[in-house]
């Protein structure tokens, strides 16, 4: 099979397309072909060393969907031919609050989505929706469980809630606002992009602001007429105090990453005045996971695939991602 393996830490050319031997599906276990992966940050960020922890040569990727080809011997072969899409990580443990020491996300330093085959428990496959296509799949795993959580869990989200996803763009922070809006909330974005924001509005966003903008929490509130309930960002950085301004009182700042560094000069007094909760939030457990699907099967919602690029161009879906300018996720087609 062909996979994608980071064999340096350093640019995309130490990105090379490998022929492997075919995976064996592994006791109790499953082979899947894979149609369609997803890119994520965390594929960069480990092309750049800036990652815990990496063990080379690595196949990367955590997302993916596809068909199971085989099983092992013995393990229940009512899966063969099933569409499937791929539980993005491992062993979450035994507390539903947290993950356990033993969680791993897939794609290093395990085998990932990268790759025309993958070998995997049977637990760790989920039926695709049915009214996905492969990309649409691919593109779910790991941002529509990370923003479930984040909204449900985490961020306690109820029906008629005001909801500000920050960065809308990102594929985490897209498939946040899909899912809050089928669970009945309003939804308001930020961004730096002024094509971004147009796209969130095109898709119902209450408010879309530039978080460039002076005074930018003003202007949401304007927009919106109401502030938040629930926030859920992934930037911090030197705004985050624009986002314990604008949400309201009694409210959850829920953040799953720091793309922006950390918050600076934090509002203490503001934060107890108001009675505002600052949780944070990583991926999500097993059943979390089931539950974003169903909810995706009953919403009708397909996540926004920005783009679709073949396995034997990989480094330009890299390059891509580096650079962030993509409206929803960046799809490796896994048969080109």
């Amino acid at each position: 099979m062909r996979a994608v393996r980071l064999h340096q830490i350093g640019g995309p050319e130490n990105l090379k397309i490998d022929e492997l031997p075919d995976p064996e599906p592994p006791a109790g276990g499953a082979v899947v072909r894979i149609e369609a992966a997803a890119l994520n940050h965390r594929d960069v960020f480990i092309r750049q060393g800036l990652y815990p922890k990496i063990q080379l040569p690595a196949i990367l990727g955590a997302d993916g969907a596809g068909i199971v080809e085989s099983v092992a011997p013995g393990a229940d072969r009512s899966w063969v031919g099933k569409k499937v899409v791929i539980v993005p990580f491992d062993s979450w443990g035994d507390d539903p609050r947290v993950p356990g020491k033993d969680f791993l996300i897939r794609g290093m330093p395990r085998p990932g989505t990268f790759a025309e085959k993958i070998a995997l428990p049977l637990d760790r496959l989920a039926p695709m929706p049915e009214h996905l296509s492969f990309p649409e799949a691919a593109a779910l795993p790991l941002g529509g469980l990370t923003a479930y959580r984040a909204l449900v869990t985490r961020g306690e989200m109820k029906k008629g809630d005001h909801v500000l996803v920050t960065g809308i763009g990102g594929g985490v922070a897209t498939i946040a606002m899909l899912l809050a809006q089928a669970l009945g909330a309003q939804v308001s974005v930020t961004s730096g992009s002024e094509e971004k924001l147009a796209r969130a509005k095109s898709m119902g966003a209450i408010a879309a602001v530039s978080y460039k903008q002076k005074g930018w929490d003003k202007e949401l509130l304007k927009q919106a007429g109401r502030p938040p309930e629930v926030v859920i960002d992934s930037a911090g950085g030197p705004d985050f105090n624009a986002l314990v301004a604008v949400v309201a009182s009694a409210g959850r700042i829920v953040i799953y990453g720091a793309t922006r560094g950390p918050a600076e000069k934090l509002e203490m007094p503001r934060i107890f005045f108001k009675q505002i909760d600052i949780r944070g939030s990583t991926m999500g457990n097993d059943a979390e996971f089931h539950q974003m699907l169903a909810l995706v099967s009953r919403g009708n919602i397909k996540p926004l695939v920005d783009r679709v690029v073949p396995l034997s161009r990989y480094p330009e879906a890299d390059q891509l991602m580096e650079k962030g300018e993509q409206m929803g996720k960046i799809v490796v087609d896994c048969r080109k």
